[in-house]
């Protein structure tokens, strides 16, 4: 199964590798299976190709690479430099613009680094941790920067009146919103899919005040 988070850093490794692959980078992806359905090199080749990544991505099925990092969550990037030393390692989403000056400060390249794709992105924003990840199809309160589901199957899910295909095991967004948000969401699974898990996703708030008196 694929997990939203990882997903939502394929947008900056794909740019990564665009920007830097002649000055020297290699960008590699793992995918770690969440689940039985998303084990197959086959399936993880289609999921590559539907998400347009192209840098190459390791299928790992059994989780040994995780293990042998001792990777602490979904998605962990490492940094190594040309003589295979950790440069810098990020548990979670974020610092994006922080490790893209890092891998300039490696290969000599001066330029500016690509432009957050969404609020909580950006460097120095203060991000508020959503509700927690829930088991099935949520129906409820929440608050969150956005919503996904993880789901598996064939048919549609429902949401906000809009439907939502599922053709393969996959991650899908049904709501985004443009900072930390309370609200309610109702999600119903159709015939043919299972909603493994609700993932909420983090977003922006105003930044704290500093009382000086």
């Amino acid at each position: 199964m694929t997990v939203p988070q990882s997903m939502r850093t394929i947008h900056y490794l794909n740019g990564w590798h665009k920007r830097y692959a002649e000055a020297g980078l290699r960008v590699i992806g793992v995918h770690i299976p969440m689940s039985e359905a998303t084990t197959s090199d086959a399936v993880v080749e289609a999921a590559v190709q539907r998400l347009g990544i192209e840098y190459p991505v390791i299928n790992d099925p059994d989780g040994e690479l995780h293990a042998f990092y001792g990777a602490e969550g979904f998605p962990t990037r490492y940094l190594w430099n040309g003589d295979f030393r950790l440069v810098d390692l990020q548990v979670g989403e974020g610092n994006y613009a922080v490790t893209e000056l890092m891998i300039q400060d490696m290969l000599g390249v001066d330029r500016e680094p690509m432009e957050p794709l969404r609020p909580e992105d950006a460097q120095g924003a203060f991000v508020e941790p959503p509700s927690e990840t829930v088991e099935g199809a949520w129906c409820g309160p929440y608050r969150a920067g956005g919503v996904w589901i993880t789901a598996a199957g064939n048919g549609t899910v429902t949401s906000d009146g809009r439907e939502f295909q599922v053709t393969s095991p996959c991650a899908l967004e049904l709501r985004t919103h443009d900072r930390s948000t309370e609200d309610t969401i109702e999600i119903v699974a159709g015939d043919g899919v299972e909603v493994v898990a609700t993932v909420f996703t983090p977003g922006v708030v105003d930044a704290p005040t500093t009382n000086l008196n």
